[in-house]
């Protein structure tokens, strides 16, 4: 696995993501921080069972001896407080405070509250409780008691888990970031689904769309979905007019040359002396248009995908012999030498037509460009899982410009060349049925070399586009 793609900043749907989430951190916190220092910082209570159990387990010290004024009352309460685990503080009427150590004066605003109340409350100020008030005399001055440190109460309708303010800024994040989470998916989800789309539609199926998924949306993605929608249908109605176009008009070719063919074959019984060389000639252009018919066919079966594989355990180095021996005939005339080195038994899946036709186009484009005098080599090797097959003439070659369109359908380098312009074409189709590669590059100092790579065993046994 690539470290990029852990990297939530590394596609659109992380920078969304984030985005939002920090933009909702910050709003969560923000709000936090107003209606914290803004809201009523306390809250009035009834005691629970267990402040009562408090009273009932607590020593009070003596505050009742002679003579005890304010100030000795607040040294005692001061010594008591520092080793005390529940603090006591007296309130008089004037709600002056005894006790140390003393809490901050906003606090008397709740106690006084606390005093208003019928019988004993529970006060909770940020984080820490009061109990009381207990009405106490002392000394003939009435006193209200107030014990600090009390257990704190739970929020209102809130379970005890969230009594803590780092519990519910924890919540409100994670909220946060699970409804930023839904927000960018809904987002991304149908931009995701039209990347799939564009690639199915890349690959060659036409029929591809975007779905009601996207297009049943009302906003401007959906727009985009319906849009994408419409230019899939057009384009997909354009490519199957221009293959039924070429279909038909392959097929209506036929017919006519067909009856060309017997119209010759009824001429030459009958036709004086001397028009034998028209028609050789007539037969020759005859011959051309048959086999130019016969490549549109083919090229327009691999285009409507109904050329098929027929997956069957074939000798490759016998179909490669087969291409030799009859490229090795037709080379004769021109002494042109064929050295192939062949590997075997070569055994693989796949369909040996194809692969005849493939190797057999290939063979005799070299043948064309091949000088008189020429060699062609031709090599099979294998490795592990894998076929390769070299192709090597002494031509001209072809400029480096002009490669990558050599296996383009009609498209021919010389243009004086009686060829149509489809072998390479439909190699290359046959060769990606097969899920295998071929390539072409310049030999030094002159020269082409066809190399096609191929698998034993396809993994997809489908349309390799």
């Amino acid at each position: 696995m690539q470290l990029g793609k852990l990297n939530p900043l590394g596609s659109v749907f992380g920078k969304i993501w984030i985005s939002f989430w920090l933009s909702l951190i910050l709003i969560v916190m923000a709000a936090y921080f107003v209606s914290f220092q803004a809201a009523k910082q306390y809250q009035v209570a009834p005691p629970a069972p267990r402040h009562i159990a408090i009273l009932s387990n607590i020593v009070f010290p003596d505050l009742g001896f002679a003579g005890t004024d304010a100030i000795r009352l607040a040294l005692i309460l001061t010594n008591y407080n520092e080793t005390a685990r529940f603090q006591l503080y007296l309130v008089d009427d004037a709600y002056r405070m005894l006790g140390s150590p003393q809490p901050p004066k906003r606090i008397l605003v709740m106690l006084s509250e606390m005093m208003e109340q019928e019988g004993m409350q529970v006060g909770q100020w940020r984080n820490e409780a009061w109990l009381g008030p207990i009405p106490i005399t002392v000394n003939a001055v009435n006193y209200r008691l107030f014990l600090r440190g009390v257990p704190s109460l739970p929020p209102a309708n809130l379970p005890f888990w969230l009594a803590s303010q780092w519990m519910q800024l924890a919540l409100a994040l994670t909220i946060s970031g699970l409804m930023s989470l839904l927000l960018t998916w809904s987002l991304v989800r149908p931009i995701e689904k039209l990347r799939q789309t564009v690639r199915a539609l890349a690959r060659g199926t036409l029929n591809a769309r975007a779905g009601s998924s996207v297009s049943r949306r009302s906003d401007e993605i959906g727009e985009l979905g319906r849009d994408f929608d419409d230019m899939a249908t057009r384009i997909e109605d354009l490519v199957s007019a221009q293959q039924r176009l070429l279909s038909n008009v392959s097929h209506e070719l036929r017919s006519p040359l067909t009856r060309l063919q017997v119209a010759m074959g009824i001429v030459r019984q009958k036709a004086p002396e001397g028009l034998d060389r028209a028609l050789d000639r007539i037969e020759r252009e005859s011959d051309r248009l048959e086999n130019m018919i016969a490549q549109i066919l083919k090229l327009s079966r691999f285009e409507n995908d109904m050329q098929r594989v027929e997956w069957r355990p074939i000798e490759l180095d016998d179909i490669v012999r087969k291409v030799v021996e009859d490229a090795r005939f037709e080379a004769e005339p021109r002494q042109i030498k064929i050295l192939a080195q062949i590997d075997g038994p070569l055994q693989m899946a796949g369909d040996a037509q194809l692969l005849h036709s493939t190797l057999d186009n290939v063979v005799r484009n070299a043948l064309r460009f091949s000088p008189t005098d020429g060699t062609i080599r031709i090599a099979l090797t294998q490795s592990t899982g894998q076929v390769n097959l070299t192709i090597s003439d002494e031509g001209p070659g072809v400029p480096e410009d002009k490669l990558a369109r050599l296996f383009d359908p009609f498209y021919r380098l010389d243009q004086t060349n009686p060829g149509a312009g489809l072998g390479l074409n439909i190699a290359l189709q046959a060769v990606q049925l097969h899920e295998g590669k071929i390539q072409a590059v310049n030999n030094q100092p002159h020269g082409l070399t066809v190399i096609i790579d191929i698998p034993k065993v396809a993994t997809q046994r489908g349309r390799a586009r």
